[in-house]
């Protein structure tokens, strides 16, 4: 039976609001406005809709039976080989073909080949093709317009200007702001007729006359022009133009230059005097306010005198994402408007500008927790604030740090630097919100601090450690790497999860050490593997960005491969997205000297920062891993799919690999086959393991999918909303504050209860619990086993040590509300 039949406009054929009951599908096809098509296994097309005849331009069945082969040239049928034998190995390719047109011209083409089963063998491939071959010109003439911006970005006042005719197009290059005081955002939208608004009305009839001159055979033109309507068009340029003909296309290029004007009419020249240097360097010029060196000046005297005060970390969190999308200016403005609500929130404080829109504020009264809290909860309403500016509607993400002078010995740049830890942790909220630097305010800052303390030795301790998750292939289960996860094996607070001690690592500034422990490990396994004649796959580790910034970095890592004899194919390094966010130079360079020693490097967390993939093309990136958040968000709805679609469709484009990171079920398995992810990593597979248990599973090479994660209650809970404390560590007496925790059920010997914190349970540990709004006594309790659930939270059961204490709370229970897990820690 034919994949297409004549189309028939006599007769309506039955169709479908459901792809699942669609028995015919001719009439889709026919009338789809991309070229579809089927080739057999030998790549001869079979079926083709009217659209491939007249894109390829052959009538009739001039292309059935016809070889693929012969529509494209030989080199290009040698690259476009390996990804029609994809597509017969089950694969659904995407790539980009120079096509071959009946009159001879070339056309580019995005090409889709899906695989055909019948009978559950591949007996050809479908395939889509588009004509993206305006596209491709456009985008070349954008690269033009770059390339030519870049070569004059060093000359001052220099812009080029290029012009359409034919499709009334007007590209304006970045130079063009400053020449005529636009916002670069204004000046993309800028038309033709609008440009000619630029020039000064008595100037206007020349330039027309210069297209003219150059439309009728001129070579060249040039003259001078008043521009900038503006400043009433007082700005003299000269300028120089010429026509060229892109295929049918009519191009006109100017190049325009500001006259520099006469040192007289900026008036007179005078020596700028000392204070109006102090000025300069000690106060914003953006804001106004001061800056980071006033700032600790002012810290630094009121350390001397001894005066109380109390460091305010403020951080809007939205200029770097407005300068990337949006443009500088808007971000200069983004600054104004921020300093000044800043400034009129917090009138009888001392406020200044560090970096970004990042501020400080000083506090100079004696510390006062209540005060201070209303202090920022009254500067967290502009949280709900909308920023107008140039039509644009801004919010921000308000945070706040506080750091209090305790009377010790410390100094300005340490109290900064407090302050901005607790800012940090205020980020971590569901919502931007306030933190105070201090051990006294929860049980969770407690364990922070005290794991805080013992970083610095835990190399030297040997209470560090790795363990390895496997990276299977989506569809085999064959392993195809694995990734290096740090642990930590405290003496009090038994095993800590990597997101509990790097970030404190980077704080502390001991993440180098540990970096190079991780580094150093991993060679030393994979020489191991190798002389054991065990099967190696690549190992791959993570990367602080801050590693990167380091000069010597490079050949720390070529130092280690040396000493170990390990080849550099074994050794991956995943790097964050947010290493990348800033286009440095010089991480540029540490990449591509890492990729030229035969490193593979891979971008993991993707999709949680603002990078595009485009930008990443200028990395030697081989795969993105995606952020776990994906997975999480695809158990709730299906509104992240069409953008993991694309991330995954334009991965494949630039020839990167993409790796579904955190699956733990089967349905999430299906989710990303469908989504054509090429490997996944998660518990489903295997959970991460020591280096003994890995050897047998590198033997055994494939892994079977097992759910194994236990499952977090989804259904309504009896519940008692309570709070834990220790009071007990190791034999010591501990006196914190108490974190919430929820309470499903009581025996006269036991309790069980749900918390978001893991505590060490197989070691001495006391804890008070107190139920919320209820009084009665201290009740003390001994955890004695946690389990992990699937959505990050700890299940625990304990004992009473007075065991008539259980009473109170089996009687509370009975009456108790009934309560979502996951909505009481959302809340908490």
């Amino acid at each position: 039976m034919p994949f297409f039949k004549k189309k028939n406009t006599e007769s309506f054929i039955n169709g479908s609001l459901d792809f699942k009951q669609l028995v015919d599908a001719t009439h889709f096809l026919e009338n789809h406005p991309d070229a579809v098509y089927t080739l057999n296994l030998e790549g001869q097309i079979v079926s083709y809709n009217q659209k491939l005849s007249l894109l390829l331009g052959y009538g009739g069945k001039k292309l059935h039976h016809q070889h693929f082969s012969e529509f494209i040239t030989s080199a290009e049928a040698k690259r476009i080989a390996p990804l029609k034998q994809r597509a017969l190995t089950g694969e659904t390719v995407h790539f980009t073909a120079e096509v071959t047109h009946h009159d001879g011209h070339l056309l580019t083409m995005n090409v889709t080949n899906i695989p055909i089963y019948q009978n559950h063998v591949i007996i050809g491939v479908y395939g889509i093709a588009r004509d993206i071959t305006q596209h491709v010109q456009l985008r070349l003439q954008h690269t033009r317009l770059s390339a030519k911006e870049q070569l004059t970005a060093s000359l001052p006042g220099l812009a080029f200007l290029e012009y359409e005719t034919k499709q009334d197009r007007l590209a304006l290059s970045a130079h063009f702001a400053s020449l005529l005081d636009l916002s670069q955002h204004r000046l993309a939208s800028l038309d033709y007729g609008e440009f000619l608004l630029e020039i000064h009305p008595e100037d206007r009839s020349r330039f027309k006359t210069f297209l003219t001159l150059l439309r009728t055979g001129e070579p060249a033109v040039s003259g001078s022009f008043r521009m900038n309507q503006t400043r009433d068009y007082t700005q003299d340029v000269t300028c120089q133009g010429l026509r060229s003909e892109d295929g049918n296309q009519e191009l006109f290029s100017f190049l325009f230059q500001a006259v520099a004007k006469p040192a007289a009419e900026h008036g007179s020249d005078r020596a700028i005097q000392p204070e109006e240097i102090r000025k300069l360097s000690l106060y914003d010029e953006v804001t106004g306010l001061p800056n980071r060196t006033l700032f600790l000046e002012e810290v630094e005297h009121l350390i001397r005198t001894g005066h109380p005060f109390t460091i305010l970390s403020i951080d809007f969190n939205q200029l770097h994402q407005i300068n990337e999308q949006i443009g500088y200016d808007i971000g200069d403005q983004w600054l104004r408007q921020t300093s000044h609500y800043l400034a009129e929130k917090l009138p009888d404080l001392y406020c200044a500008r560090l970096a970004g829109d990042h501020y400080a504020a000083l506090s100079t009264e004696p510390f006062d927790e209540v005060a201070l809290k209303e202090t920022c909860l009254h500067l967290l309403t502009l949280n709900t604030m909308r920023f107008q500016i140039e039509g644009y509607e801004l919010a921000a993400e308000l945070a706040i740090g506080l750091s209090p002078f305790q009377h010790d010995e410390t100094t300005a740049t340490e109290l900064l630097h407090t302050a901005n830890r607790a800012l940090s942790r205020a980020k971590l909220k569901i919502q931007p919100s306030y933190e105070f630097y201090t051990s006294q305010l929860d049980l969770e800052i407690y364990r922070r601090h005290q794991l805080e303390q013992s970083l610095r030795n835990a190399i030297q301790q040997d209470e560090l450690f790795l363990e390895y998750q496997p990276k299977v292939d989506i569809w085999s289960g064959q392993i195809l790497a694995c990734e290096a996860l740090i642990r930590w094996d405290h003496p009090e607070w038994g095993r800590i999860p990597p997101q509990d001690f790097i970030p404190l690592s980077e704080e502390g500034h001991c993440y180098l050490p540990i970096g190079e422990w991780v580094l150093d490990t991993v060679c030393q396994t994979i020489q191991s593997l190798l002389q054991q004649q065990s099967p190696v796959v690549p190992l791959s580790i993570n990367l602080s960005s801050k590693q990167l910034l380091h000069r010597d970095f490079v050949d720390t890592v070529r130092t280690c491969l040396h000493r170990y004899h390990v080849p550099a194919r074994y050794l991956q390094l995943e790097l964050q997205e947010n290493a990348l966010l800033h286009e440095s130079e010089f991480v540029k360079e540490t990449l591509q000297q890492l990729h030229q020693l035969g490193i593979e490097l891979i971008l993991d967390g993707y999709g949680s920062g603002v990078s595009s993939l485009s930008s990443l093309r200028s990395y030697p990136i081989s795969s993105l891993k995606l952020d776990r958040s994906f997975v999480a968000r695809l158990e709730e709805d299906d509104r992240p799919v069409p953008l993991i679609k694309s991330i995954v469709y334009l991965a494949k484009e630039f020839q990167l690999s993409v790796v579904a990171e955190g699956i733990e079920t089967l349905h999430q398995l299906d989710q990303f086959r469908d989504l054509e992810c090429h490997a996944v990593q998660g518990y489903l597979f295997s959970r991460p393991v020591g280096i003994e248990a890995l050897r047998p599973l590198l033997k055994q090479g494939v892994l079977q999918p097992v759910e194994s994660l236990k499952k977090s209650p989804k259904k309504p809970l009896p519940s008692l909303h309570g709070l834990i404390s220790i009071t007990r560590l190791n034999g010591k007496d501990v006196n914190v504050g108490a974190s919430p925790i929820l309470i499903t059920r009581s025996t006269n010997r036991s309790v069980h209860f749900y918390a978001s914190i893991r505590l060490p349970v197989d070691h001495q540990i006391e804890l008070s619990l107190q139920l919320m709004d209820i009084v009665h006594p201290k009740t003390l309790i001994e955890p004695l086993a946690v389990t992990e659930l699937d959505n990050g939270l700890f299940h625990y059961s304990a004992d009473y040590k007075i065991r008539a204490q259980s009473g109170q709370i089996m009687k509370a229970l009975e009456t108790s509300e009934q309560l979502k897990l996951d909505e009481f820690f959302l809340l908490s």
